[in-house]
């Protein structure tokens, strides 16, 4: 009897012992974030953003947009690709963003390529998509066509504002959209009716359809310095966008838009964040389904290296409060 007691003995601290180590695996499993599921969730909020609107071909006219972007076309604005005249309606396609979180959320950062090649923050006045189609096919602009922006969507009129143009910028494979200052730098700022009175809005003119931002350099005359964020391990720039949020500005959302995969640090590389400067850095990726984030504010040092040791579950709509929400 003794021998069987005995038995049992050890098969029970067996068993115990097997349970605390699943216990401790669970504890321990390192997250698996969804570098596709990320990207499709960017795609999906792109899409719900656009809006559609048909327009004549012969006539021109004016399209405008659920928060007030105004979009004007003169008469015979079409061309096709081969350069023939279009007749009939043409579908044309507006996205308009105005807020921080929809910039996060569609990976719109307001980040500006200078003349030297360099990447820097911008103020945005507004982003937009404009596009034309005819049957599915690509239409251009004959001569152009105007984009009128609220300056009371981003807390009014400013005359250093200018005209950007929206390119693909590809790192290590990771593309983002970066914003190139046009050569039409010409911002007009004036008033236009609209229901509910006259408004003070920015006038700009665009030679093709595509992304277009209108935009000034942030200005910190505050010494600078190169800044790193060291992310949990199991992500990197594949499965995970790390932004930089500068307080008080709500219009500007950074992007840390390279990756050392032997130091694991995110950086924006090219040195121009202000020592002193009151952040919050954003992390957000896909695990299961499900977003998850990161949120941390700090005040920027020299050869600052923020950390960000674990990320957690949020909705999609409880993000963009937040976002939102942040200085």
């Amino acid at each position: 009897m003794k021998r069987n007691y005995s038995i049992f003995i050890v098969m029970l601290v067996t068993v115990l012992l097997l349970a605390l180590g699943c216990d401790d695996n669970e504890k321990n499993a390192k997250p698996n974030p969804d570098g596709e599921a990320l990207q499709t969730m960017i795609d999906e909020n792109i899409a719900e953003q656009s809006q559609s609107f048909k327009v004549n071909a012969s006539a021109g006219g004016q399209i405008i947009g659920e928060q007030g972007t105004i979009i004007q076309f003169s008469s015979e604005p079409f061309l096709t690709l081969s350069g023939d005249p279009v007749t009939g309606e043409v579908d044309v396609e507006l996205i308009e963003i105005y807020s921080r979180s929809s910039m996060l959320m569609t990976n719109k950062a307001t980040v500006g390529e200078m003349d030297n090649g360099d990447h820097a923050t911008l103020i945005s006045g507004g982003e937009f998509y404009v596009n034309a189609t005819q049957n599915g096919n690509p239409l251009k602009p004959a001569s152009g066509y105007s984009i009128i922006s609220p300056t009371s969507k981003t807390g009014g009129a400013d005359d250093e504002m200018g005209i950007f143009n929206g390119e693909e910028n590809c790192i290590d494979d990771v593309c983002n959209l970066v914003w190139k200052q046009a050569d039409e730098r010409q911002i007009e700022i004036g008033e236009f009716q609209a229901t509910g009175g006259v408004y003070s809005a920015y006038y700009c003119f665009q030679s093709k359809f595509g992304w277009t931002n209108i935009d000034r350099w942030y200005n910190d005359p505050r010494p600078k310095t190169t800044i790193y964020v060291d992310v949990p391990q199991g992500f990197d720039n594949t499965n995970c966008a790390v932004f930089i949020v500068y307080d008080g500005e709500p219009t500007a959302l950074g992007r840390m838009d390279t990756y050392d995969a032997e130091t694991g640090l995110f950086s924006e590389h090219y040195g121009l964040i202000p020592v002193g400067l009151e952040v919050h850095f954003v992390l957000v990726s896909i695990i299961e389904d499900e977003i998850h984030y990161a949120v941390q504010g700090t005040t920027i040092t020299e050869n600052h290296v923020e950390v960000i040791n674990s990320v957690e579950s949020i909705t999609k709509e409880e993000l963009i409060e937040l976002i939102d929400e942040l200085p």
